[in-house]
């Protein structure tokens, strides 16, 4: 049994419209926890109290500097560390798309995913409203999405259409389809999608830990137990990963894009600790800690030439997994459906052996 320890920085739950925390970083580590506490001690001696924080070392100049030594460590072991990135903004983008255009699209018969499509489409959105809107007006849509799919209902849903009509009205040129097909997937949302079940749909901690677990089982063949710090967004939303960790689902290979997911994924145990009671997770605070600073709106000049010390000192050399806008986007409309997409076949596969559908 393989260990795997996690923990996460900028954490806003489903409320991603959020400009004072813009990312939301996970890291993960295979470091058992004898040695995790053998790295703290060498890297940072005289520490008070049991518990080490990213936000307390990362405070002052010798916090700083024992973190130096840290990155140090880090570096000459990288394969035992893996980190998420994940830009809010762009995330609430990609929601709208899924959740408005994808539907619409699919009802007409088109396969959204196919060739990766989607996310050249999502890439083309954040273009549209990072470059072309108004920065009120682009704000104001993600804000009005953003309060929808935290608590959606039919008022929050007319409210967004409304918004949604409003900007397309003055829409400069190039973000038409863009505001087009997102206000008439909000219109037909109720008959493409049921709302009654469309809750808390901005959820992003599992979509995170999914990525750690590529590196993982590429590094290790498993079964897996997941220690992740206490967390009630992940374990109170981990309905998802539970499905996906179904030693009962039948075994299936899906592709999206140029990543492969193979189900389900082996993990036996997903358990939750005391970050001061674990070693493991502090050192998962310190890497997830620095990425969530780093990417700041608005770090300070110095601790700028700090995050640069650390990369340089080896904490560069961590594999991380950013999810943001790339700079691939849509060129026509996409291929035509030939047979269930990417994504329901992930779902097929999840609720096949799943108790509920025996």
């Amino acid at each position: 049994m393989q260990k795997l320890f996690f923990d996460e920085s900028g954490q806003t739950g489903t409320h991603l419209f959020d400009e004072a925390q813009p990312w939301f970083t996970l890291a993960s580590t295979d470091i058992c926890e004898a040695e995790a506490a053998e790295i703290i001690a060498r890297c940072f001696p005289g520490r008070q109290g049991k518990e080490l924080k990213s936000r307390s070392i990362l405070k002052g100049g010798r916090g700083r500097r024992q973190f130096l030594d840290f990155a140090r460590e880090v570096g000459r072991r990288p394969d035992s560390f893996c980190a998420v990135k994940i830009g809010k903004r762009f995330t609430l983008v990609c929601k709208m798309v899924d959740n408005l255009v994808e539907p619409l699209l699919r009802a007409q018969g088109y396969d959204f995913y196919s060739g990766d499509y989607a996310r050249r489409f999502a890439n083309s959105a954040h273009f549209v409203f990072t470059n072309l809107l108004a920065r009120p007006v682009a704000d104001g849509l993600l804000s009005t999405y953003n309060e929808f799919a935290r608590d959606p209902d039919a008022a929050k849903l007319a409210t967004l259409h409304a918004a949604l009509v409003d900007a397309r009205r003055d829409a400069p040129y190039g973000s038409g389809v863009t505001l087009d097909l997102m206000q008439e997937g909000a219109r037909h949302f109720a008959v493409l999608n049921d709302l009654d079940s469309f809750e808390d749909s901005n959820e992003i901690h599992v979509t995170a830990v999914v990525e750690c677990m590529g590196h993982w089982l590429q590094r290790h063949q498993g079964p897996f137990e997941v220690i992740h710090d206490e967390s009630l967004h992940f374990f109170g939303q981990s309905a998802r990963w539970e499905a996906i960790t179904n030693p009962d689902v039948d075994a299936v290979t899906i592709t999206v894009g140029a990543k492969t997911m193979n189900l389900p994924i082996p993990v036996t145990a997903t358990v939750s600790a005391h970050s001061h009671d674990c070693p493991s997770i502090q050192l998962c605070d310190l890497v997830a800690g620095v990425l969530s600073r780093a990417a700041a709106a608005q770090p300070t000049p110095d601790f700028r030439i700090f995050v640069e010390q650390a990369v340089e000192s080896g904490l560069g050399e961590v594999l991380v997994y950013p999810i943001d806008a790339g700079d691939e986007f849509i060129s026509g409309p996409p291929a035509r459906a030939e047979g269930p997409d990417a994504v329901d076949r992930i779902v097929e596969a999840v609720v096949r052996r799943s108790p509920s559908s025996s």
